[in-house]
């Protein structure tokens, strides 16, 4: 809001990046669509041009290229803030190395802020640009709208559209499919809890290249009758509508935006972690509910504890509506409201 802070806020980044991460905002976005080094070398003196029209004092940048660009065509005095999430470790090509040799030329010349876009993300973005005064941003959801749009959906519409009867339990699990094995896990502990409890059905959303595999992987498993691959955006609001339990089981450093809605819904909702038994934040299923961490997490290890996980938390009210709560409660911190203003705060430090 102008009444927090007073910089004229200019956005930059690709499409997808700016459309998902700040449109909740109601920031008007300039989008930046660029390509490698040549377009960032075309793209600097056209948005110099745009900058001095819009009178800009901050710029508001997402991803690598978008944030060289920022720095690089700021006008004099205006400030940078570039949202980045983790990095992968950077290729030895020419196209990397020129990249590097315009961050550093443009860090020279313009004063700026790097945030990262949540805690699993802060050490990859502190080493990617060796800062100390790297803080965290995460990104912002209209948790009001979210919720009013899932609860319009009627429960047994829904169910009937999800192909669900009554007695049936469902398990919602958000992935990348970027890690196959990780997924064909689950997939095994979920076949071991079904025998446990035979009306439990699974739903996956999410897409990528590792799908095709954990597809077969379902069909080995004999899986096809209680597995349903929702795809990128099949029925989104329905299965949260009668969702029983909610797992992130994604390879990203965060909560997913999927799982982040699922909190705010009041679902409980846990995290996919490798098993790591030196990790603080692994939940133990042994230990009921006692809490290791911040969350009780699902680990990531042996399918026959997943399963026994999985089941623990669909059988056990109390332990359910202590993580539900939790998880409400944590889904705050990612309410556009909240995330607007942490930016004014940023902006006029």
């Amino acid at each position: 809001p102008r009444s927090r802070y007073e910089p004229r806020v200019v956005a930059l980044g690709p499409r997808g990046s700016v459309g998902s991460r700040i449109r909740e905002m109601k920031v008007t976005v300039h989008r930046l669509e660029l390509s490698g080094p040549l377009g960032v070398v075309l793209a600097v003196p056209r948005l110099r041009r745009l900058l001095r029209g819009l009178r800009a004092e901050v710029l508001h940048a997402f991803e690598p290229w978008s944030g060289t660009v920022a720095q690089l065509a700021a006008p004099r005095g205006a400030r940078v803030y570039r949202w980045v999430q983790g990095f992968p470790p950077r290729p030895r090509t020419m196209e990397a190395r020129l990249q590097a040799w315009m961050e550093r030329r443009a860090a020279r010349g313009s004063a700026h802020r790097v945030v990262a876009s949540d805690e699993g993300a802060l050490e990859a973005v502190v080493a990617r640009f060796r800062r100390d005064d790297v803080v965290v941003v995460p990104e912002c959801v209209d948790l009001g709208r979210v919720r009013d749009r899932v609860l319009a959906v009627r429960s047994r519409d829904a169910r009937i559209r999800l192909g669900m009867g009554d007695g049936q339990r469902v398990l919602l699990a958000f992935s990348d499919f970027l890690d196959g094995q990780r997924i064909s896990q689950l997939l095994e502990g979920f076949a071991t809890a079904r025998v446990e409890m035979p009306g439990l059905r699974l739903f996956i959303h999410g897409g990528g290249p590792a799908e095709g595999e954990v597809r077969w992987r379902a069909e080995d498993l004999r899986l096809e009758d209680s597995v349903i691959f929702l795809g990128t955006g099949g029925a989104r609001e329905a299965v949260l509508r009668v969702a029983d339990l909610v797992v992130d089981a994604g390879t990203w450093p965060g909560w997913c935006r999927g799982a982040v809605e699922a909190m705010a819904l009041g679902l409980p909702t846990v995290r996919w972690l490798d098993d790591d038994p030196g990790s603080p934040d692994v939940w133990d299923g042994a230990r009921g509910a006692d809490f290791a961490g911040r969350y009780p997490w699902v680990t990531g290890g042996p399918p026959d504890q997943f399963a026994r996980d999985v089941l623990t938390l669909l059988g056990d009210q109390v332990l359910r509506t202590r993580v539900a709560t939790r998880c409400a409660a944590d889904a705050q911190a990612y309410d556009v409201a909240t995330v607007a203003d942490r930016w004014a705060e940023l902006y006029v430090s």
